[in-house]
Parts: C-alpha cells; structure tokens; sequence
C-alpha cells in the first residue's frame, strides 16, 4: 500500500464533518445537513424529557400544597380555626366598605370636578 492509496481510504472513512471539500458551499451544504439530520435524531428525546420534568414538577407542586394545607386543617385547634374566620370575615367586610367610599368619592370627583379639591379621598374609618 502506498502513501496515497491510503490517504483515499481515510478520506472515505472520515467522518463527513472531518472531510476535505473542494468547495465551500459544499462543506457549508454538507454541515447544514449534518446539523438538520442530528437535531431530528435529539428532539424526541429533549421532548421526552422535558414532558418528564414537567410532570415532576406538577405532582411535586400538588402533592405538597395538598399535604400541607390538609396537615394544616387536622392539625389546627377549633378555637383556631374560628378566629381565622373571623378575621378574613372582618376583613371582608372593611374591604367591601373601603371599596364603597372609594367608588363614591371617584363617582362625587367626577359629578364634580371643580370641587375635586386636592385629589385625596379618604379611605379610612368614619
């Protein structure tokens, strides 16, 4: 075997990114393809595995708040739990009432816009 016999031999063998190319829009050609092709072959598996992730995530998410807000609920006294009550109860309450004067005061602003005076509406207690 002479010296290029065997550099033909390698040239076949080489892998295509690893090849001579007498042109560079054929190398350019050649490595587009190449790039396409690999890409194909890994996007099942990217897909695969991100659906995978995806499903930890979800079961971890659900299965923790599930967990910690039934711990929570048994775990709590009765007394508790009543004042809890109470208290979203008065917040709603003062919630709703705030939001009432507010919307008055922006209704009366806007009826009147001479007498706005600074702009400030009062939004606590009476």
């Amino acid at each position: 075997m002479n010296e290029e016999s065997n550099t033909e031999s390698n040239a076949e063998n080489a892998p295509e990114s690893k090849r001579s190319f007498e042109r560079v829009d054929d190398a350019v050609r050649s490595a587009m393809e190449e790039a396409s092709r690999k890409a194909k072959e890994a996007a099942p598996k990217i897909k695969e595995s991100f659906g995978d992730i995806i499903n930890d995530l979800a079961y971890g998410l659900a299965y923790g708040t599930s967990f910690a807000s039934t711990f929570a609920a048994e775990i709590m006294p009765e007394a508790l739990k009543e004042s809890v009550e109470k208290g979203k109860a008065k917040g709603r309450d003062a919630a709703t009432e705030s939001s009432a004067r507010v919307r008055e005061a922006m209704s009366q602003r806007s009826k009147h816009p001479d007498k706005a005076g600074d702009g400030a509406i009062e939004v606590g207690a009476t």
